[in-house]
């Protein structure tokens, strides 16, 4: 158990729980029980107060909406921006700015936001992360009239989503015993998955009947039930050791991770020799360098790089960062494909990726029973082996494919998915002490937003490439006008070269150039597919040879406290529980 607490806590009970004797704090089903009219004990409270373990599972729905509204804003703008293109007169960089300001602003914010919860109080940093969200969406729907004021507002709701989303997780981390914990963060999991996918779809709805300042609007009200929601029922918890914040680390860290977000998302677009790029690249290149050496330099460091000599912690970051990966590459592929090559439209699009979701929703909370039955080695190791069975599948697929063969093998990837990421989460989360929980938050969350950048980028690349290569001989004897829109992309191929060709040489000409395009584009997606299947595959080799099996990890489980986090066994979970002090 940990130290009692010092008698300034604020937050605290002022004694111990006696294990299996009841206390004024929980006489019975109205405190800590479970219903049954006698009181938790006290070694299945986990050092929870209560009161706090009373309403656990509210504070997890809390969080879950809190999680919502911000993955939600991360897919949201993507059908809107057309219209809001229109409206604002935005111009191309203008319109790269609107999306991607707000992920670059997210990722590179997690860890300096995470390490201030620890410090400072994970509720608090969280509900004034809502505040700007709920801010910086209302001034978007309301008061925006220009594409500079709506990049403003982007980038405010990044900073409020990086102060939000590795709180959510960090309070469920300290509001959940140890054995209950596998199956909260899988909940939470889940939410995570869908979150994005589920943003376009509302948008979808939305722009179906309103114009794109409601997709602000909705988002804006969510945000403000999750933060009268978090008021109301999460407790306040803070690292009781009273780490200082890092703040040389933050800067570092910052720079870092938003030129290496920067050189991800701009590269494949504009190339990786553009000078922007080159910028983004040196300022990753300097900033993760110097924040590694400053790292194992300063005496409170932000993320602490001797959990990498623990594999765990290694392999359970690479496996939520292959899993994002094929998550955001997999959605802006079919995005493409379900719109250039099925001809469907946006809200049709956006509409049939529902079914896609279920099987996260539907497993996430039930895979804690299959890892404590087979271990998260089992478990872990067959969920990327179905991810990469299900992007093989996918290399197959030709221009002639229909809508079931494109769900069969993006659902088997998406099973694969909800097995392998909510044990990967919980053993990241495991491997950090308790009272650091930001740390462990920070560093599932980042590695979750740059491998959704990295999907986006390489298989956005891959797509490109095979395109570029497929139509080279077939768009020589075109004239130099129209050879240049066909070589942009496979969308203004479709739109405007194949109907010039109709229109000069005729709709059996057109018909031709068509079929190129579809087939290059095809040949792009597969090798895209063959390359997520190849790096799943690796990823599932290195999880089975280093994660821990069933009996290891039953026997972490069962430890009243854990060794060392660097250690390949669960971290120590010291202090940092519910209602720990300043």
């Amino acid at each position: 158990m940990s130290a009692p607490p010092p008698p300034d806590s604020a937050t605290t009970p002022d004694r111990e729980i006696a294990p299996g004797r009841p206390t004024d704090d929980a006489p019975g089903a109205s405190d800590g029980s479970r219903g049954t009219g006698a009181p938790v004990p006290a070694d299945d409270l986990d050092g929870i107060p209560p009161d706090v373990y009373r309403r656990r599972w509210r504070v997890l729905t809390a969080m879950c909406t809190s999680l919502l509204t911000v993955m939600l804003a991360n897919g949201s703008l993507n059908l809107a921006l057309p219209s809001l293109s229109t409206d604002l007169g935005l111009t191309t960089l203008q319109q790269t700015w609107v999306i991607d300001l707000y992920s670059l602003t997210f990722a590179a914010l997690l860890f300096t936001a995470a390490t201030v919860g620890d410090r400072y109080g994970r509720r608090i940093v969280m509900q004034a992360g809502l505040v700007v969200f709920v801010a910086s969406s209302a001034y978007a729907a309301l008061a925006v009239d220009s594409g500079a004021g709506l990049i403003l507002a982007r980038g405010l709701m990044g900073l409020g989503a990086a102060m939000v989303m590795p709180t959510t997780l960090s309070i469920i981390n300290n509001v959940f015993p140890r054995h209950e914990r596998p199956r909260a963060i899988a909940v939470w999991t889940g939410i995570a998955g869908v979150g994005t996918a589920f943003g376009s779809v509302l948008s979808g709805m939305l722009l179906e009947r309103y114009d794109w300042r409601s997709v602000f609007v909705v988002g804006g009200l969510l945000a403000v039930g999750a933060l009268v929601a978090n008021q109301i029922l999460a407790p306040e918890s803070r690292d009781e050791r009273r780490t200082p914040v890092d703040w040389w680390g933050g800067v570092l860290s910052t720079i870092g991770i938003l030129g290496l977000v920067y050189a991800i998302i701009e590269g494949p677009s504009h190339g990786f020799t553009d000078p922007g790029v080159l910028v983004g690249a040196v300022a990753a290149v300097l900033g993760l360098g110097l924040f590694a050496w400053w790292q194992t330099r300063t005496d409170h460091p932000m993320l602490d790089l001797k959990l990498f000599r623990n594999p765990v912690f290694g392999v359970s970051s690479l496996t939520c960062a292959i899993a994002f990966f094929a998550l955001f590459g997999a959605f802006y592929a079919l995005a493409q494909l379900f719109q250039l090559i099925l001809g469907y439209g946006p809200l049709k699009a956006s509409l049939v990726t529902l079914p896609i979701m279920l099987p996260m929703m539907i497993l996430a909370p039930l895979v804690p029973n299959i890892v404590r039955a087979w271990g998260p080695r089992a478990v872990i190791s067959v969920g990327l082996t179905v991810m990469a069975v299900g992007f093989l599948l996918g290399s197959g697929w030709e221009a002639d494919v229909t809508y079931w063969g494109v769900l069969l093998p993006i659902l088997v990837v998406i099973v694969g998915m909800a097995l392998a990421m909510p044990p990967a989460t919980e053993l990241l989360m495991s491997s950090v002490p308790r009272n650091r929980s930001g740390m462990g938050s920070a560093m599932n969350d980042t590695t979750r937003e740059l491998g959704g950048a990295l999907g986006i980028a390489i298989l956005g690349s891959l797509l490109a490439s095979g395109y570029a290569s497929g139509i080279a001989d077939a768009v020589r004897d075109l004239p130099a006008e129209l050879r240049g829109l066909a070589e942009d992309s496979f969308a203004v191929a479709l739109h405007a070269v194949v109907p010039a060709v109709a229109e000069s040489a005729g709709e059996e000409a057109a018909a031709g150039y068509l079929a190129t395009f579809e087939a290059a584009w095809m040949n792009g997606l597969t090798q895209a597919m063959l390359v997520s299947s190849i790096l799943a595959f690796v990823a599932a080799a290195v999880a089975f040879a280093f994660m821990p099996g069933r009996s290891k990890h039953a026997a972490g489980m069962a430890a009243a406290s854990g060794p060392a986090a660097g250690s390949a066994e669960p971290a120590a979970e010291e202090s940092g529980k519910a209602g720990a002090p300043a």
